[in-house]
Parts: C-alpha cells; sequence; structure tokens
C-alpha cells in the first residue's frame, strides 16, 4: 500500500482518498436569539456528524492547515481556548476535529462582514459517535441582514 507523508505522520494513501471524499452532515440546527439553555449570548447551533471525518483531526490532513490559513488569515487571531492571539492555530497544529474547525470559521466568516463575536463551543453529543454540536455566538440582528 503506498503512504502519504507529512512533517508528523505516514498516512495510508487509500485512507486519505477516502476521507478526502467524505461527507459531514448537519442533522439539525438552531438559532437561538434570546438567553438559553446555552448562554445569555444569541447563537447559533448546527449538530453536526463528522461520518468517517471523525477519524481525520486536522493534523492528519497533509496541508490542511496552511490552506486553511491561506483562505481564512484571520484565523491567526482567534485565541481559542490559549485565550491569546495564535491559540486557535497551535490547536490545529496539533489536532482539533472539524467540528471545532467548522466553529471558527463561522466565527471568522461574521467578522469578516463586520460582526464583532468571539464566542463559540463545540462538544460531542453523549452516544453519537462522530456527531457534534457546533455552538457559534451571532450578533443580536444578524437574522435582520
Amino acid at each position: 500500500m503506498s503512504q502519504l507523508s507529512d512533517q508528523k505522520h505516514n498516512i495510508d494513501a487509500q485512507a486519505f482518498c477516502e476521507v478526502t471524499t467524505s461527507q459531514m452532515h448537519v442533522i439539525d440546527r438552531g438559532v437561538y436569539r434570546g438567553p438559553h439553555l446555552y448562554s445569555l449570548t444569541p447563537m447559533i447551533r448546527i449538530k453536526l456528524d463528522l461520518g468517517t471525518l471523525e477519524e481525520w483531526p486536522s493534523n492528519r490532513l497533509p496541508g490542511f492547515t496552511e490552506r486553511l490559513l491561506s483562505l481564512l488569515p484571520g484565523l491567526h487571531e482567534h485565541g481559542c481556548s490559549f485565550h491569546e492571539r495564535g491559540g486557535f492555530v497551535h490547536r490545529l497544529e496539533e489536532g482539533t476535529w472539524l467540528g471545532h474547525v467548522a466553529e471558527h470559521i463561522a466565527l471568522e466568516l461574521q467578522t469578516l462582514i463586520g460582526a464583532r463575536v468571539t464566542r463559540g463551543k463545540t462538544r460531542s453529543v453523549k452516544g453519537e459517535a462522530g456527531v457534534y454540536n457546533v455552538m457559534f455566538a451571532i450578533v443580536k440582528r444578524m437574522w435582520d441582514l
């Protein structure tokens, strides 16, 4: 079996081809405009099934982090759980799940249109392997845009 290689991993080429054609699926979604179970902040919740992508954190996808950061350079500013510039980049490099990546992409896209939101949370759904609740803040009047 042929191998792909990056700086940190040898990757089975067939497995990599399978993952690059995999799809994640949105199972459910909700918009929370006022105080709710998860926060006092208006947020969007997406219940996301990663499917086979559950086995592929960001650090196992060759070139993923570099390509993502070239498309959305503002992600360099995200503090994430480190609460300092570059925290999210550190998480990408050490390996984080694609649901968490989706959270930061949603926050960054809002930043690009002028919204100042930073709150997000991604948590696995108990009893559902590969399924995550991806939550991210929205500005109060986002739904009027």
